[in-house]
């Protein structure tokens, strides 16, 4: 398996179990995380887990983890100064085809108006400025 040219050996890789374990134990937040990512990005030079923060009306976002079974989805709707994000380890799911279609098809929706409100903006303070 390959995730942005990286080759990924899933024998590295810490399993869903193993994760929810250690949320659980240590606390579900994201820093709870740091020991993850140090160990993907010693074995990966990547941390293999990236913020989605995109509403899916239930969540505030997710954090994406690569897992031994294949990415995870750790849902989010609190965050904190200390904490970062809070996971709600009730709603985590691993992510499957049509979720990542749901994704992306949202990422660039969101993307799309973003970079048209952007350049909009820029264009009125030219005009203004």
């Amino acid at each position: 398996m390959k995730i942005n040219g990286i080759a990924i050996d899933t024998g590295k890789l810490v399993s869903k179990e193993e994760l929810l374990k250690h949320l659980q134990e240590n606390g579900a937040n994201d820093r709870t995380l740091t020991g993850i990512r140090d160990k993907y990005d010693e074995s990966f030079g990547n941390e293999l887990m990236w913020r989605y923060p995109i509403s899916d009306s239930e969540n505030a976002g997710v954090m994406i983890v690569v897992v031994k079974e294949g990415f995870l989805s750790l849902p989010y709707n609190e965050m904190d100064t200390k904490e970062y994000e809070i996971y709600d380890l009730d709603k985590v799911y691993l992510l499957d085809e049509d979720d990542l279609e749901r994704y992306i098809d949202d990422w660039e929706m969101f993307s799309d108006d973003l970079l048209s409100a952007l350049r909009d903006m820029r264009l009125i303070v030219l005009e203004t400025g």
